[in-house]
């Protein structure tokens, strides 16, 4: 069985086939639906911890089906 494995010194493995693929890129939408008070605090929070910039976020706009304030981030990822 050992004349079967090549010495690792010597042995290159094969080109792959198929090149890496490219990461993915996509954005994700956070919703902060509440209060005007409520939703600036926790705006304010996550700009603490370093999640997003303040000016990030979109301007206060009113829930189609609930008539409270929200604001949206768009935070892009790659996987």
């Amino acid at each position: 069985m050992q004349e079967f494995i090549p010495p690792t010194e010597t042995y290159t493995p094969p080109p792959a086939s198929n090149p890496p693929p490219e990461p993915t890129r996509e954005a994700v939408l956070i919703t902060v639906i509440g209060s005007t008070i409520g939703i600036g605090l926790i705006i304010k929070i996550l700009h603490r911890l370093g999640f997003a910039e303040v000016g990030a976020w979109s301007k206060p706009q009113l829930d189609p089906k609930s008539g409270q304030p929200l604001r949206v981030l768009k935070k892009w990822v790659r996987y």
